[in-house]
C-alpha cells in the first residue's frame, strides 16, 4: 500500500497485522466471497502485454500479491516493487526468496507520486487496489506516465463502484477517492492521454489499461 506522499498507515504494529492478513486466505475468505476474485483476469491481461523481458512496476506492491504472480511470468525482467510501508515490504522480500524469486524483484520504499525512477525507464507501470486510497489519483497517474516508456502500458486494478465495496473502503476517510465507476476510470485514462484504453468490470473490480 503506498500513499501520495508522506508516511503510509500501514506501519508498525498495523501493517504487521495486515500484512499477515493480505497473506492469509482464511482471514481474506469472507472478502473474496463479497467481492469475487480478480486475479485470473488480471494474470491474463498482464500475459496479453509482456513478452517476459521487460521492467514492471508495481505502484502499492504491499506484500508482493501481483508482484510475485508477475515475476513468474517473467524470464530476464524484473518487477520493482513500490510502497512506502517497511513491513509490507519486508515480507514481500521474504515470500521472493522463498519462491526462488529474489533476482526478479526490486525493492523500492517511496510515495506513489514521487517514485525518484528515471524518466521513461519502464515497459509496465500497473496498480492494484491502490488508486481508491488516493485523495488525487491524477497525481499519481501522471507520475506512473513520467516513468512509462513511450508505446508502454498501465493497468489500474481496483474496487468497483458497488455498495459492498463502498462499505469495504469507507475506513480510508473522506479525503480518499473511494471506489471507481467504470466511467471514471476511463475519464481518468482518458484525461492523462492514454490510447487503446480498456475498462472493464470484474464483479465488484474494474481493471483498466491503456498505451502511453
Amino acid at each position: 500500500m503506498t500513499k501520495e506522499q508522506g508516511t503510509s498507515q500501514w506501519t508498525g504494529i498495523k501493517g504487521r497485522i495486515f500484512a499477515w492478513h493480505l497473506d492469509n486466505p482464511l482471514a481474506r475468505l469472507p472478502e473474496t466471497l463479497l467481492l469475487g476474485d480478480c486475479r485470473s483476469a488480471v494474470q491474463d491481461e498482464f500475459s496479453r502485454l509482456i513478452q517476459g523481458n521487460e521492467l514492471v512496476l508495481d505502484v502499492g506492491a504491499g506484500t508482493g500479491r501481483f508482484s510475485l504472480a508477475i515475476a513468474k511470468q517473467l524470464s530476464t525482467g524484473k518487477v520493482i516493487c513500490l510502497d512506502l510501508s517497511k513491513e509490507m515490504l519486508q515480507n514481500l522480500i521474504r515470500k521472493a526468496e522463498k519462491e526462488g524469486l529474489k533476482e526478479r524483484i526490486q525493492i523500492l520504499k517511496g510515495e506513489a507520486s514521487s517514485s525518484g525512477l528515471e524518466n521513461e525507464s519502464m515497459d509496465l507501470v500497473m496498480s492494484h487496489s491502490v488508486f481508491h486510497e488516493l485523495s488525487s489519483p491524477e497525481a499519481v497517474l501522471a507520475e506512473m506516465l513520467r516513468v512509462l516508456k513511450p508505446n508502454g502500458w498501465v493497468m489500474i486494478t481496483d474496487f468497483r463502484d458497488t455498495r459492498i465495496s463502498r462499505l469495504i473502503c469507507r475506513s480510508h476517510g473522506e479525503e480518499s477517492h473511494g471506489p471507481f465507476s467504470v466511467h471514471e476510470l476511463e475519464t481518468l485514462f482518458t484525461k492523462a492521454g492514454l490510447k487503446n484504453a480498456k475498462v472493464s468490470p470484474v464483479r465488484h473490480w474494474v481493471i483498466g489499461v491503456g498505451k502511453k
